[in-house]
């Protein structure tokens, strides 16, 4: 073997050597950024932009917001569902708590009557699904 194919075969080798370790560094980013870092919306934020979506009629955002792994409505129905929501509600966030791929939003919803306010707590269920916090229920 001359020289220069000797040279051309390392060269080859170091490249493909490169190629590799690039790749499982591509493939171990993406991991760590759909499984372990947390999204950079806060569940509570989604149930906040969730309700805010909902109180002026952009029922396009808010179906964006909700995991259709858990909610098999369409998006007929869901607009259907919420679009009898009154804009007047207002939410108050309690709390949240997150255990691995799921979290809870604690929220009080108030909706002003006729005969005084109606109150409700809820807890709203999310989950992690990639780089987001999905609504399961909403």
């Amino acid at each position: 073997m001359t020289a220069n194919r000797k040279a051309l075969k390392k060269k080859a080798v170091w490249t493909i050597l490169f190629l590799l370790l690039a790749g499982i560094g591509f493939a171990g980013s993406q991991y760590y950024l759909d499984n372990i870092k947390l999204p950079e919306v806060s569940p509570r934020q989604v149930v906040e932009q969730y309700f805010a979506a909902v109180k002026n009629r952009d029922y396009q955002k808010a179906y964006s917001l909700v995991s259709l792994r858990h909610y098999n409505n369409s998006y007929n129905q869901f607009i259907d569902r919420v679009s009898m929501y009154s804009p007047e509600m207002l939410l108050e966030i309690k709390g949240e708590s997150i255990e691995n791929d799921t979290a809870v939003v604690d929220a009080r919803v108030v909706v002003p009557l006729q005969f005084g306010a109606y109150s409700s707590d809820s807890n709203m269920d999310l989950a992690r699904v990639k780089r987001e916090w999905k609504i399961i229920h909403p």
